[in-house]
């Protein structure tokens, strides 16, 4: 039975009024205030406000708009996990005080000395920023970015080396440790708010205090807990927030693991120790990637140095020191052989993990650590059995040998229509946007969550961006195995599924829409017809040359256009539910009130990607 419950509530609306604001984090394009003790977010392009400034801006508070797309970025709860959770839409805004440190204007003039490979490699190492270029795709692709700009590695390096050097002039370990904090000053100033760096330096300080103040009353462990506990006290949704929970995990899982195996030789610890923590991060992997990169582990051994010597020379630029061409010779080299690694690199697919997922994985894999460190045998064989049974779980793809299942993915305004059997997966339409790469940002992480290794077919309805402008992108980066656009392809049967094309008639294709495929295809329980762009003329040419077509699920033409979508065609089909593939809040106004009008008339269940994002039907 395909039925639905139709729900309707109110928006809180908000008044204009004028919020005297604190600046708390700048990004490019938008900042965040703190304001009568609530956070808000406010967007504005190319703006100069920097942290520290207090503003006075007159305005509309509104509820944040949830506009992602399926696999995509979040930015939502992105937001929802700092804290925050409303729009401050401005009016005016004045400046009541204005911060003499210009730090965010001081990090874009370095960064404009630089290329594009430095600007992107630079940007991620010292102040944490994203990028499109491609050398930063590539760090990401092979699982490099994310674990070294968190972990604080760099850091600890660069403490290492500085305590090195100063041994050799500082002989009271005492004085050291002031003058190390001394040296680390510009570094957490010039990286501000930077969660991982204002930790590191955060710890030190009270590993300090520990040692000599308190004359090591705490252990490690206990010193790691109390800073934890700190920052949580003065924000909770540090909690939510990656950069909080590895900056705490991975330390502490380095702890246990050099307490639970007593290896002599230090440099064989310590790779024996970065391979568990490396396996411990699975998980992670598997929520940020929905993959793993075997090869990720030698690739992280192996470029760690590199990129230290490149921090390295980062921030002695950044301080002042004008060696440019040679961080952009550096860069080039980098980017180089990040493209010629992510030629080799090959991945696992697997499921997603929740939190509870995630927790039990780590106790289960700590406990295998554990038992097998204290080599207890009957133990050891139970935890290893139950850690290798959860990740045959997670990584052996058992539901697609049983698979049936016809998905519309949910790619703003656009269309594309995944029909999966078994091993079988085909694809109809890719979506495409101007501002973002729909087959990178969301099919392709969609795919994987799926654990699809390839695209049997791939089927673009006809040549608008909207259903095509991903293909190209999809075929680049993905496997796709047959790609068919001509109308005289059909039918076409393949895994046991058969599509047939009812628009056939090229004479009446005088604008692009008219040329848009209609495929048919029945699955274990359903008839499905998807429209594409199909006009009225073509609906009408189609009732005239079949006497009826079976059709229980329709695929609602051109976004639920009025030109598509006419009383006497969704009469004549007669489907139980209405597929309307739309983005939210589209300039265009899809689905048009004349064709909600029709589909209600004749009973057909509505349902929307704009408002429930990717729409399963499994048989």
């Amino acid at each position: 039975m395909l039925a639905g419950v139709g729900l309707s509530f109110t928006r809180p609306s908000f008044s204009k009024k004028e919020y005297s604001s604190l600046v708390t984090e700048v990004k490019e394009n938008y900042f965040l205030v703190s304001s009568s003790f609530e956070k808000l977010y406010v967007y504005q392009k190319e703006h100069n406000y920097e942290i520290g400034d207090v503003l006075l801006i007159k305005g509309v508070k509104k509820e944040i708009d949830d506009t992602s797309i399926e696999s995509s970025f979040n930015f939502k709860t992105y937001l929802h996990n700092k804290g925050v959770y409303h729009q401050l839409v401005p009016s005016t805004i004045k400046v009541k005080f204005s911060t003499p440190f210009r730090l965010h204007q001081v990090k874009k003039n370095f960064l404009n000395k630089l290329d594009n490979n430095s600007r992107a490699l630079v940007g991620s190492f010292l102040f944490s920023m994203g990028s499109e270029e491609e050398v930063y795709k590539d760090a990401q692709e092979l699982h490099l970015m994310r674990l070294l700009s968190n972990s604080g590695i760099y850091l600890y390096a660069l403490y290492k080396v500085f305590d090195y050097i100063l041994s050799y002039i500082i002989k009271k370990d005492k004085a050291k440790e002031i003058v190390l904090a001394g040296l680390f000053l510009p570094v957490l100033i010039f990286s501000f708010p930077r969660f991982v760096v204002i930790k590191f330096v955060f710890l030190k300080l009270l590993r300090w205090i520990n040692k000599y103040l308190l004359k090591d009353r705490f252990s490690y462990l206990e010193v790691v807990s109390i800073s934890a506990l700190f920052f949580l006290a003065i924000d909770y949704h540090l909690a939510y927030q990656t950069g909080f929970i590895l900056t705490y995990f991975i330390p502490i899982a380095a702890y246990f693991f050099n307490q639970s195996f007593r290896i002599k030789k230090p440099f064989k610890k310590k790779l024996f120790t970065t391979l568990l923590i490396l396996i411990s991060f699975i998980p992670f992997s598997l929520t940020f990637y929905q993959e793993i990169s075997p090869l990720s582990v030698v690739f992280q051994l192996v470029l760690t140095p590199i990129f230290l010597i490149y921090y390295f020379l980062s921030l002695l630029s950044f301080i002042g020191i004008p060696i440019y061409s040679s961080i952009n010779g550096y860069g080039s080299f980098i980017a180089t052989l990040l493209h010629g690694l992510s030629k080799v690199d090959f991945k696992i697919y697997g499921l997603e993990m929740n939190n509870l997922t995630i927790t039990l994985f780590e106790v289960i894999y700590f406990t295998c650590v554990y038992y097998l460190s204290s080599k207890f045998k009957p133990m050891v064989k139970i935890a290893v059995s139950i850690f290798c049974l959860l990740n045959l779980y997670y990584f052996i793809p058992f539901q697609n040998l049983i698979v049936d299942e016809v998905s519309f993915i949910n790619v703003g305004q656009g269309d594309a229509t995944l029909i999966r059997r078994n091993s079988t997966a085909i694809l109809i339409d890719t979506g495409g946007s101007t501002y973002q790469d729909i087959a990178t940002e969301c099919l392709i992480p969609y795919f994987k969550k799926q654990r699809i290794y390839d695209i049997d077919l791939l089927i673009t309805t006809h040549d608008d961006f909207d259903h095509m402008g991903a293909a190209s992108s999809l075929i680049e980066h993905f496997t796709v195995k047959s790609y068919i656009k001509d109308y005289q392809k059909f039918p076409i049967t393949i895994g046991g599924i058969t599509l047939k094309n009812y628009n056939v008639y090229p004479e009446l294709w005088q604008e692009e829409n008219d040329s848009s495929l209609v495929i048919g295809f029945k699955t274990k329980k359903y008839h499905y017809l998807v429209m594409g762009d199909a006009p009225k003329k073509i609906e009408n040419k189609i009732m005239e040359d079949n006497k009826s077509i079976s059709c229980d699920i329709l695929k609602v033409g051109h976004h639920g256009s009025k030109t598509s979508s006419g009383d006497s065609f969704i009469k004549y089909l007669s489907p139980k539910v209405g597929i309307i593939s739309c983005g939210k809040k589209n300039k265009y106004g899809h689905p048009n009130s004349e064709v909600l009008t029709t589909l209600n008339k004749y009973k057909v269940r509505i349902r929307r990607t704009d408002l429930e994002g990717t729409i399963t039907y499994w048989h």
